[in-house]
């Protein structure tokens, strides 16, 4: 099943309708505002965007499994390649990891 990870919000003029996780919006301060921090700190960008990495992957393995999000990394680096911004939205309900995964 696919992830349920917006990634960048879809094209307006798609007939899909997007639903969003719950308080996105509230997440996403937190983690701007985190992200401010470290800039007004004087952490290099590089290293704040590891440390993003360092935390984000094996939290997206636990909650959707080693091959769900491998085919989302896959999606995203085909259309990161093809010279355009990525818009892929990602529709379904997440899954727990299973052991073989």
């Amino acid at each position: 099943m696919p992830l349920s990870i917006p990634i960048h919000l879809h094209d307006p003029d798609s007939p899909e309708e997007v639903v969003l996780p719950p308080r996105l919006a509230d997440a996403l301060g937190f983690v701007r505002r985190a992200i401010a921090d470290c800039e007004r700190s004087g952490i290099p960008r590089d290293t704040t965007l590891a440390a993003l990495m360092v935390e984000l992957m094996p939290r997206l393995v636990e909650a959707y499994g080693a091959q769900g999000v491998a085919a989302l990394l896959g999606r995203l680096a085909d259309e990161v390649g093809s010279g355009g911004p990525p818009t892929v939205m990602l529709h379904g309900h997440p899954r727990r990891a299973s052991a073989g995964d």
